[in-house]
């Protein structure tokens, strides 16, 4: 049964048959209410239509009904252009058309006042749910520290160039971390003149990712640094140097990311001349890799550079981290003007 067969079936069915309660849409975090709640979705989708269900916003339902037929299902979703948890208030500003494209603004605001100051970030749990086939992203537009509020802009596009029709678009985000910071300094507590030779090494089986200006070689035939059992030294909160030591011709420094997916803590270290000017840019590579439990993350630094040159340099680091981190369930509804 094709799509539009489906919805005509379900049309037919008329609403004054139905005897049935239908469950009111409250955001919780307990778990057993959570239950609840969709046990009784279930058995209103045996028995109500999907449109009626959705109307009355039952998630269950509207999963089902987008997945079918996503025009129907944003047709009979109800608008709501608020909503609150976690002391967090999500609004949509304003939602204009122009040509094929479409330009959202949102406001984040923390009702508390208690989120750090600094940049927000949604980090990819956003939800764009339309009612034709597009293209869109969300990003961080900016922070007014004054309201205590994060403002977003999201972007839609048509695919193939049409003019943007109008309809309703659903917005869904259930992480944010707040309070990002950037930290540029200078790794003085590690001592250049003393960078340990050929230090013990280790092998790795797994390589969560990599990044390079050029091929990467194969990592199962790199001697990776052990991480010790001190930190050389945390440059930035939640950013730690394990290690550092020189390996086959090349600078290694291995440095720690605290509880990654809570403060998307990232970054890079330079090696720089006495002149400022970083050595290697062109043929840096490095190896990304996740501790056993999957909550700190480790990027081991290797840059090719001659062995009597590293007590002339020095370590430039550029870091990234948030504050703080809330998980909730926040979802609008509006219409394109």
């Amino acid at each position: 049964m094709n799509a539009d067969t489906f919805m005509n079936a379900v049309g037919m069915i008329e609403d004054r048959y139905l005897d049935v309660d239908i469950p009111k849409r409250t955001i919780t975090h307990r778990k057993w209410t959570k239950r609840i709640v969709s046990v009784a979705a279930a058995a209103a989708l045996i028995t109500c239509p999907l449109p009626t269900l959705t109307a009355f916003g039952v998630d269950p339902a509207y999963n089902i009904l987008y997945h079918i037929a996503p025009s129907v299902a944003q047709t009979f979703k109800p608008v709501q252009k608020t909503c609150e948890d976690n002391g967090i208030e999500m609004t949509v500003i304003s939602a204009e058309r122009n040509g094929s494209e479409a330009s959202v603004y949102l406001a984040m605001h923390d009702t508390t006042g208690t989120c750090p100051d600094g940049d927000w970030d949604l980090y990819d749990s956003y939800h764009i749910n339309v009612p034709h086939d597009m293209t869109g992203h969300c990003s961080f537009s900016e922070y007014d520290a004054d309201s205590h509020t994060a403002y977003f802009v999201v972007h839609l596009e048509t695919m193939d160039g049409s003019a943007m029709p109008n309809g309703k678009v659903t917005f869904s985000v259930h992480e944010m971390m707040t309070g990002k910071i950037k930290t540029k300094t200078a790794l003085e507590a590690i001592d250049m003149s003393s960078i340990p030779y050929e230090p013990q090494t280790m092998t790795r089986n797994e390589i969560s990712g990599g990044f390079s200006y050029d091929e990467l070689p194969d990592p199962h035939e790199y001697r990776f640094l052990i991480p010790s059992e001190q930190t050389l030294c945390t440059p930035a909160p939640n950013v730690s140097v394990m290690n550092i030591g020189y390996i086959d011709g090349a600078l290694h420094i291995l440095t720690r990311y605290e509880d990654n997916s809570h403060t998307d803590s990232h970054g890079f270290i330079k090696l720089c001349n006495t002149n400022g000017v970083q050595i290697g840019e062109t043929t840096e590579f490095g190896f990304d890799y996740s501790d056993d439990t999957n909550k700190d993350n480790y990027t081991e630094q290797i840059i090719p550079v001659s062995y009597d040159e590293l007590c002339k340099c020095t370590l430039q680091g550029e870091f990234v981290t948030a504050q703080d981190y809330t998980s909730g369930d926040w979802e609008i509804t509006f219409t394109l003007e």
